[in-house]
């Protein structure tokens, strides 16, 4: 989609607000931070106790959208950890404008 008077493209309308609990999403920065990739987060959310944004436990496998959504959002670049889905979701997701300004954890 082209922008007003050469602007160039435009970019993609920002992501909408996350529906997690706020201690989820600081405690899913903290672990990219230590340097966990995807697939360890989530399991240290599972193994903490956590509950997703409808009240259900945090399930012990997980896909990791939601942690790539968390820390995009959070502007923190995601590892992937070697797993292929988790690289393919941050790509989806920067496209969708999540992340614009990632940097590394």
């Amino acid at each position: 989609v082209a922008g007003a008077a050469g602007a160039g493209p435009t970019p993609p309308p920002p992501p909408p607000p996350s529906r997690q609990d706020p201690r989820l999403l600081a405690r899913v920065v903290e672990l990219a931070f230590a340097g966990r990739c995807v697939g360890e987060i989530d399991r240290q959310l599972h193994l903490e106790g956590f509950l997703t944004s409808t009240g259900t436990p945090w399930p012990r496998s997980n896909d990791g959208r939601v942690v790539v959504r968390a820390l995009l959002r959070a502007g923190v670049a995601p590892l992937p950890g070697g797993d292929a889905r988790v690289a393919r979701y941050v790509k989806e997701l920067q496209e969708k404008g999540y992340g614009r300004a990632a940097r590394g954890g």
